[in-house]
């Protein structure tokens, strides 16, 4: 009996997917999937504190128009990774399927970089350690603190999935293949 209850457990380890742990480190070479969401070595990873625009949110900048700043945050982050290679310490998974974690490009803090130059907000609801860098960015009206936008940190998202489109991401989409959503002043 214990021999074969043995076996179905080792029978379902082996058939289960494999899901990140807590604590475990990841890297390689990221794909952006928006301003605060990557694919690294198939796995969706959403960076831990911040969050950024959804690829269809639009912002006012400076000047009171309008821009796909959801677009502008996602490649942001694909020119500034490149095709350097990123290492990430995960935590734990949020609602939407991503695995939440932290990820650096070298030394670099890869929140810490969003959120200093204005691509991302800090989510208070999770961490205060990127509202320095929030604070810094506003104080300099970099990026989304130039103008006026809604609030990322509350945006709606849909369960994210591996098969996700990389279209916000790529830096030749053109804007039309993104929609307009109305934004309102933060």
């Amino acid at each position: 009996m214990r021999a074969a209850m043995l076996i179905g457990l080792s029978l379902l380890a082996a058939l289960a997917p494999e899901v990140s742990r807590s604590g475990e480190s990841l890297s390689g070479r990221a794909v952006v999937i928006d301003g605060d969401t990557l694919n690294l070595r198939g796995k969706i990873i959403g960076l831990f504190g911040i969050a950024a625009p959804g690829p269809t949110q639009t912002c006012l900048d400076a000047g009171g128009r309008s821009y796909s700043c959801g677009t502008a945050s996602s490649r942001a982050l694909a020119a500034h990774l490149g095709t350097a290679i990123i290492a990430c310490e995960t935590r734990e998974p949020d609602r939407h399927g991503r695995i939440l974690a932290t990820c650096r490009k070298g030394e670099e803090d890869l929140g810490a970089w969003l959120t200093l130059h204005g691509h991302a907000a800090a989510d208070r609801r999770v961490s205060a350690a990127y509202v320095p860098d929030e604070t810094m960015a506003w104080a300099k009206r970099r990026g989304l603190w130039a103008g006026a936008f809604d609030d990322p940190t509350i945006r709606q998202r849909d369960p994210y999935a591996a098969t996700n489109r990389y279209v916000a991401a790529q830096p030749d989409a053109p804007a039309s293949d993104v929609s307009a959503t109305a934004s309102t002043k933060r």
